[in-house]
């Protein structure tokens, strides 16, 4: 059975980070697959002024064409931010610095361990995952076989 959040409750956690609180999310989809665990994992966000220095391969949340997601920050064109979840293969959304609300600071994983998601081992994993993306077809299906996990 698949949960679907509804947008109206992201854009509550849109505006308490506007406000300046962090927030605590379950992350549901598979779009930061293998990294996020849609489902199982939460994540901590905190605040994003929109203006401040974003270190390249963290995840962020933002909002594009109204819809609002977490996906890993891959780069700049135009004064505008570039974003691609993990688990996506092509689609790389572009974005204003305006439109991201938060940085994930902390993943809760559901064995119990937590992972710091400014830790420079992490943010090199992403980067590192990024440039495999052309073969990300075969390695996330080989990935959830391996978790036992379902899309």
């Amino acid at each position: 059975m698949k949960k679907v959040v509804p947008n109206i409750f992201l854009q509550e956690a849109a505006r308490l980070l506007k406000d300046g609180k962090p927030v605590r999310l379950l992350i549901d989809g598979q779009s930061m697959f293998p990294f996020i665990r849609g489902g199982k994992d939460q994540v901590e966000i905190v605040p994003y002024d929109g203006v401040s220095f974003l270190p390249l391969w963290s995840a962020v949340f933002f909002c594009w064409e109204g819809q609002y997601m977490i996906h890993r920050y891959v780069g700049t064109k135009d004064g505008k931010l570039l974003m691609m979840g993990d688990g996506n293969l092509v689609r790389i959304e572009v974005v204003e610095p305006t439109a991201v609300y938060g940085i994930l600071s902390t993943i809760y994983h559901s064995d119990g361990s937590s992972q710091d998601c400014s830790d420079k081992t992490w943010l090199n994993r992403g980067k590192r995952w990024y440039r495999l993306r052309s073969i990300r077809r075969f390695l996330i299906p080989l990935l959830r076989r391996i978790i036992h996990i379902t899309p």
